[in-house]
């Protein structure tokens, strides 16, 4: 069921910061070399500097939904324990999912979604999720005909609960490539779970290369290649790609640990190991992360690291790295990459952390 909610507080006043070659965003969008409307905004507008305070978190919150008319409040807002909030996928046929189509907002509602979302991750997190909508952007259209569910304005968002610093409230955008899942308490945060891919690897948007997932792939193959033969026996348990084993919609599925159990690394195999997990914690403002890097480092011992796949860097592969709550799965897709022969250039990934699923185990005030 939605949430209906007498907003109170009044409307932001925003403005346009641009930026790329000193394009304006009303210029024509072709013309500033972004594929859509939303792209262009979201590739030139630089929302102000992030404060990550839970109060601020939930004034953007309310301003953004402030700015919505009350059919786009009843698409976007839903009571806290919707079943909306599991309902997520990153396939392209968006199905039956809900929140608002990013393609259904004004300029200024696109804007205001851009400051929420720089409240509730770090500029780093900003950067590689901003990157990811604007590569998939790329493929909104194929062969001059929609390509159904993919690019930014097919992506969709919706706000759980009332946003608010003293209560439990949450978010979710949802789309091809990118669905987070952002829970907050009081300072209290969870970011599970939340899927990140791209196809292609590497991209131009813009005139600016990119290659949003390039860490989590190079450090990776740089772990593995740190391993001893021995190690690697153990680590490494399929010479061909396997599959994500909790991926979209599989929640509450806890696989067995399989690989090399990590409290076997020696301190420079745990430090790249530590280097290579980062790349997901450091979505989460930096308290977060840090807290997240602490829990992780806690648990090392009890986490385990799987490789499927060869151990040349440019192959296609997956790899799983899976501890009492934390479980971080990375698998090349030959869906869309195998069309250029490469099913290395398209990469799904997924974080979950099981002990705090869409905010469960969260206890308010509180980073750990």
């Amino acid at each position: 069921m939605r949430l209906s909610l007498a907003l109170t507080c009044s409307c932001m006043v925003f403005s346009v910061t641009v930026a790329i070659g000193g394009i304006g965003v009303g210029t024509a969008v072709h013309a500033s070399g972004y594929e859509s409307r939303a792209g262009a905004i979201l590739g030139t507008y630089r929302p102000s500097r992030p404060d990550h305070s839970p109060e601020n978190m939930a004034r953007r919150a309310n301003r953004f939904l402030v700015t919505l008319n009350d059919a786009q409040r009843r698409s976007a807002q839903y009571e806290l324990m919707s079943v909306e909030r599991t309902r997520w996928t990153n396939a392209p046929a968006r199905g039956d999912v809900g929140g608002i189509a990013l393609g259904d907002l004004n300029d200024d509602q696109i804007r205001a979604f851009l400051e929420l979302l720089m409240a509730m991750l770090s500029e780093k997190g900003y950067s590689k999720i901003r990157d990811v909508m604007l590569g998939d952007d790329l493929r909104a259209y194929v062969d001059g005909k929609i390509n159904t569910g993919v690019g930014i304005e097919a992506f969709r968002f919706s706000v759980f609960g009332v946003p608010s610093a003293a209560s439990r409230w949450a978010v979710q955008l949802d789309g091809h490539h990118v669905a987070l899942n952002i829970t907050l308490d009081g300072e209290a945060y969870s970011i599970s779970p939340s899927f990140i891919g791209t196809y292609p690897q590497k991209f131009t948007v813009a005139g600016v290369e990119m290659r949003p997932l390039a860490k989590e792939t190079e450090l990776a193959f740089e772990f593995v290649d740190n391993l001893t033969p021995e190690q690697r026996t153990l680590a490494v348990i399929s010479g061909r790609r396997g599959a994500m084993r909790v991926g979209a919609r599989w929640n509450g599925i806890v696989p067995e640990p399989v690989g090399i159990r990590c409290k076997s690394l020696n301190e420079e195999q745990k430090g790249k190991i530590l280097a290579l997990v980062a790349q997901w914690f450091d979505l989460m403002p930096p308290d977060h992360a840090r807290a997240q890097k602490e829990r992780f480092l806690d648990a090392l011992d009890e986490t385990w690291f799987a490789w499927n796949g060869p151990l040349v860097a440019g192959s296609d592969v997956s790899y799983s790295i899976q501890g009492p709550s934390i479980i971080i799965e990375y698998a090349n897709d030959a869906r869309g990459g195998s069309s250029s022969g490469n099913p290395a250039d398209h990469v799904h990934t997924i974080y979950r952390d099981v002990d705090r699923e869409y905010g469960g185990g969260l206890h308010p005030r509180s980073h750990r």
